[in-house]
């Protein structure tokens, strides 16, 4: 008589993670050859369609590594009817309209701990994944790499580490990459700026590296680097970026003046370069940027005039520039010219004015002749070579393999 029992074996191949092997060997014994592992499924179950299938196998994995969901948002993940799970979405596949296909897991603000089992690769429609405000942890493994129509990707307040994610740079059509507020550090990869992204959020990590001197090959309309550790100096590159939109530097180690080229950024509403290490004065091209709206440069030690094209431009609403060393306001600037207009002067050097820095602190600084071409130069030098790309292995997009077995 034929076995009433028949299984599924999915093999994901060349996972060069501890998570991956710690999975084989509980479930399955010594571990295999090669990093193979299999998952054993009862073909009795039956979906509507394959795509349905290895999404069960694939949300079924990550329930078992969910460590605590405190408000039950993975409770109803089980049964067959992927789709009525909590946080799963699923629409029309694009390649074929008459198939349903699990499109979008959202996860979002649910506490939830544990980590990202590279089953999740499967999941080949998915459009969008979001799981920001949880407590997962670990590395993105490899196999999201299958997630080839992936747009959306947000992993945001939580505990990921390790290297930047290079797996995102083989999501071809990614559009907004938001991993802030995790622990990712060390090197920004150049190649994240000839994607072809809208929005990237890379703050609050302990990222290290300098900005990238292809910044300006972004298409991106907001890019935020606050609160990390980037070095060096903005590259003469930024000025290439017409969609530019927002861009904060804020809360790093950035250092040298700031390039003459922001002045080229004519759609631009908001630039942050507060809580930095620029010196030299404030490029008078910033009197062109004729959409921004909010300026901040504060906490640096620039020097020099305020100017009236900055203080002028028709949709300023917040120029912040406390805590520098300027020494003087040209006429417009001593007082707003709107009523919505905010000034920020406080902790500079301007004579007559309240709450500035004493006379002690301020003549070291604002007599420091400054060669900003000499300085980027050096600070040219001391850039650190980007290290040698690591060819990924071939084997990550063909790492899934489906069989069956009687």
């Amino acid at each position: 008589m034929k076995a009433l029992c028949c299984f599924l074996f999915i093999s994901i191949i060349s996972l060069n993670n501890a998570f991956a092997t710690a999975i084989t060997r509980r479930r399955l014994g010594p571990e295999p050859v090669d990093n193979v592992f299999e998952i054993r499924v009862d073909v009795r179950l039956h979906f509507p369609n394959f795509r349905l299938k290895k999404a069960y196998y694939a949300l079924q994995e990550w329930k078992k590594v969910i460590t605590s969901d405190p408000k039950g948002m993975t409770k109803n993940w089980d049964g067959i009817e992927v789709c009525s799970y909590n946080g799963v979405f699923c629409a029309k596949a694009p390649d074929a309209p008459n198939l349903s296909t699990v499109a979008v897991v959202d996860l979002n603000h649910g506490d939830i701990e544990g980590k990202l089992p590279p089953h999740l690769g499967l999941i080949s429609d998915l459009s969008a994944f979001h799981i920001n405000s949880n407590r997962f942890c670990g590395t993105i493994p490899n196999t999201f790499s299958r997630l080839t129509i992936l747009n959306e990707f947000d992993i945001s307040n939580n505990q990921f580490d390790g290297p930047f994610p290079n797996v995102v740079l083989d999501m071809p059509k990614l559009k907004y990459l938001d991993i802030r507020y995790n622990k990712f550090q060390g090197l920004l990869p150049p190649q994240l700026f000839d994607k072809d992204l809208d929005a990237i959020f890379l703050n609050h990590n302990r990222f290290s590296s300098t900005i990238p001197e292809n910044i300006g090959n972004s298409k991106a309309s907001v890019i935020v680097f606050a609160d990390n550790e980037f070095k060096g100096h903005i590259p003469k590159s930024i000025g290439q970026m017409p969609n530019l939109d927002e861009i904060i530097f804020a809360n790093n180690q950035l250092s040298g003046c700031l390039p003459e080229e922001l002045g080229l950024l004519h759609s631009t509403k908001v630039l942050d370069l507060s809580n930095n290490n620029f010196v030299g004065p404030i490029p008078r091209g910033i009197g062109n940027l004729k959409c921004i709206e909010m300026v901040d440069v504060a906490q640096n030690e620039l020097i020099g005039t305020v100017v009236d094209v900055i203080c002028t431009l028709p949709k300023l609403l917040n120029f912040t520039f406390s805590d520098n060393y300027f020494d003087r306001l040209e006429g417009k600037c001593e007082k707003p010219m709107r009523p919505e207009l905010v000034f920020d002067y406080r902790r500079n050097c301007l004579r007559g004015k309240p709450d500035q820095k004493d006379e002690g602190k301020c003549l070291p600084v604002v007599n420091r002749q400054i060669d900003c071409e000499s300085l980027r130069s050096v600070l040219d030098t001391n850039r650190r070579k980007p290290p040698k790309t690591k060819t990924r292995p071939t084997s990550v997009h063909g790492s899934i393999t489906i069989s069956f077995r009687h």
